[in-house]
């Protein structure tokens, strides 16, 4: 079998959401929920070799210093032409490993994608290169519109591979392909992206559960592993003008009314207001006037729909700016069922799908 490196595939993959190339280790990283590569192979054997590092679940509470740590390793899923149905699922559950990704008795021609099914901080992967009896075609990317999805834990798809309401998280769990975002964008032929942490929120508090809130990491290709690698002086900054985005959907605000209420005296809700008002103004300057903003909240709490429906009408009186609005998604349904720790089922996801899609669909009449 020809073995193929990285840097070898310029012109012959297709990279989908945010990935960055690492020069040093000729690997590239797909870290992000439903990022990944596309490519056309011709031949009869496909192997993978993937690089990969863990996030780590505490077994108890956060601040335990005693409690157990368990970690939490990648999923990807690979997908053969147009089937909505991945071929195989796998776990890469240790820093090195090599995959088949598909084989055949004759040579065949088709397209293969490989996703991440799970998300960023809790599970990191990078793909090294392959391993093949056969050839890769010129890569051709479909023009269509895109749309990024930037949230929590709901983004993300926290365990709506399990019905079990009070159970954490695992990496079996968390179907990336399955979420809200990803289901809207087939229902309208648009690439997706995702930029989505469990627990984070949308701006600094000090009762936030997470180190970093969504304004810290957004104008970034990966800021998260970039830090954790150590090997970069500078997390990478995103190239917006290279990777334009139609649509923004911003659902956060769900984790950030969980840390007013443990923050204490940090502002309040005026200080969420203000700061959730410099986020989307600076939203809209890296991804251009031409970008629809949608500003949702939900299927979990709403806590501070309010507060997002009122400072994005002050941004749009002071600015003009008319391709920006909210949307409030209906309340999970107890009879959909509920995913672990009380997420959004797949019956939810799927629903939710459907929400999105008819707001951007209406959009797109106009």
């Amino acid at each position: 079998m020809k073995k193929y490196d990285i840097k070898e595939m310029d012109g012959l993959i297709v990279r989908y959401g945010r990935t960055y190339f690492d020069v040093r280790e000729d690997v590239l990283y797909f870290n992000w929920t439903l990022s990944g590569v596309e490519f056309t192979f011709r031949g009869t054997h496909l192997n993978a070799g993937f690089c990969a590092d863990y996030g780590e679940e505490v077994e108890g509470l956060p601040t335990d210093e005693n409690a157990p740590r368990r970690k939490t390793w990648p999923r990807v899923a690979v997908f053969l032409d147009d089937l909505p149905t991945p071929i195989r699922k796998f776990e890469i559950s240790s820093p090195d490993e090599t995959w088949l990704l598909y084989q055949s008795e004759r040579p065949e021609t088709h397209r293969v994608r490989i996703v991440k099914l799970t998300e960023n901080f809790k599970t990191f992967v990078g793909l090294k290169g392959f391993h093949a009896e056969g050839e890769f075609l010129p890569a051709e990317r479909p023009r269509r519109k895109r749309v990024e999805f930037v949230g929590d834990s709901i983004t993300c798809g926290f365990g709506n591979g399990s019905m079990v309401r009070d159970r954490g998280f695992f990496s079996d769990e968390e179907d990336g392909w399955l979420t809200y975002g990803a289901r809207a964008a087939r229902m309208l032929d648009m690439e997706c992206s995702c930029v989505c942490v469990s627990g984070i929120t949308a701006v600094r508090n000090k009762g936030m559960m997470a180190a970093f809130a969504m304004n810290d990491l957004y104008r970034y290709t990966d800021k998260l592993h970039q830090e954790k690698t150590g090997r970069y002086p500078a997390p990478e900054a995103w190239d917006f003008a290279g990777n334009h985005n139609d649509y923004v959907v911003l659902n956060l605000g769900t984790n950030d009314a969980y840390a007013l209420l443990f923050g204490g005296d940090d502002g309040g809700e005026a200080a969420f207001d203000r700061e959730y008002a410099v986020f989307i103004k600076e939203v809209r300057a890296l991804n251009g006037p031409d970008t629809y903003i949608i500003c949702s909240l939900g299927s979990m709490n709403y806590y501070l729909y309010h507060n997002i429906l009122c400072a994005v009408e002050r941004y749009k009186k002071q600015t003009g700016d008319d391709r920006i609005l909210c949307y409030k998604f209906k309340l999970m349904h107890p009879m959909d069922g509920f995913g672990a720790a009380g997420h959004p089922s797949m019956a939810t996801h799927e629903k939710m799908a459907n929400e999105i899609a008819d707001v951007i669909r209406t959009i797109e009449r106009k």
